[in-house]
């Protein structure tokens, strides 16, 4: 063989070896990564296993699993939820909900957690507070109730009675309060001026109109001889991100104010609403909210 056919070999082999090699490397990763995520799944199967034969009593498999979907979401953050069946075709129906509560906003830690009170609502005047959790509603235990249906659970007709067992604090026993649901009353925000001249503005939502309510209230202490505002958001936790962010612009008049990710769609636009499962607000909204409705 001449050297001229020596060298023609080698140019042609070479590269054939190359991409052999590196199509075994490639094969052998994506070969490995769907047996590490299978891996956990192989685990479940086995709790699943133990649990249906060795249990002491007969297994109501149906609601074993619901649990366990339950547990996936309660995994990633107190806003998402695992929703039944029904309570997907309650949230597709969108039908609206009686006008009354009793003004809490609810989250989930293991029971039903409070995370905003509304200013004189039945829930502020019975003296609800943030981080008080509800372990009853009506004598049912929330322990496996979403955020979503527990604050369904809340609205009612104008003068319906309610009863919640709340625990707080370090408290070993719970205590019982009854509550009369009413239509919110409170304005969204007021303002008067302090005695230091300065204006004061309590914003109680950010619920439609906050935004257009803040710009009159801050024209309002504005014209009364104030050239500062405090502006008091505590204890907000119900309204949505556009309006929120729509109060901003008051104060911040150009430049990205938020920006939001979804893992499924990239970058969502600004009119996009938040989940459905989750209220947000600039006090308490979580980074991400996962709804998954059972089938």
């Amino acid at each position: 063989m001449s050297s001229k056919s020596r060298v023609l070999i080698f140019l042609i082999s070479t590269p054939l070896v190359v991409l052999a090699a590196v199509g075994g490397l490639l094969g052998a990763s994506t070969a490995r990564a769907p047996q590490q995520s299978m891996a956990p799944l192989r685990v479940f199967e086995d709790v699943t296993s133990l649990v249906t034969s060795a249990y002491v009593e007969p297994v109501d498999v149906d609601k074993v699993m619901e649990g366990a979907m339950r547990g996936l979401t309660d995994g990633l953050d107190p806003s998402s939820a695992y929703l039944s069946a029904e309570e997907v075709r309650a949230v597709e129906a969108s039908s609206p909900l009686p006008p009354a509560d009793i003004g809490v906003v609810l989250t989930r830690q293991f029971y039903l957690r409070v995370v905003g009170v509304r200013d004189g609502s039945p829930a502020a005047r019975a003296g609800l507070r943030t981080g008080d959790f509800l372990r009853g509603i009506d004598g049912k235990p929330t322990r496996e109730i979403s955020a979503f249906t527990g604050n369904r659970m809340l609205h009612g007709a104008p003068g319906s009675k309610i009863q919640l067992t709340v625990l707080r604090g370090n408290a070993a026993e719970p205590h019982v309060m009854d509550l009369v649901r009413e239509a919110p009353k409170s304005e969204l925000v007021t303002s008067k001026r302090l005695p230091g001249g300065e204006g004061y503005l309590r914003v109680t939502s950010f619920a439609a109109g906050a935004a257009a309510a803040i710009r009159k209230q801050i024209d309002a202490v504005r014209q009364a001889g104030a050239t500062s505002a405090l502006i008091d958001l505590r204890g907000i936790a119900d309204g949505s991100a556009e309006e929120g962010i729509a109060a901003a612009r008051h104060f911040v008049k150009s430049g990205t104010l938020a920006t939001r990710y979804g893992t499924m769609s990239g970058w969502l636009p600004p009119s996009r609403s938040m989940s459905s499962v989750a209220s947000a607000s600039m006090t308490s909204a979580t980074s991400s909210s996962v709804m998954i409705p059972s089938r």
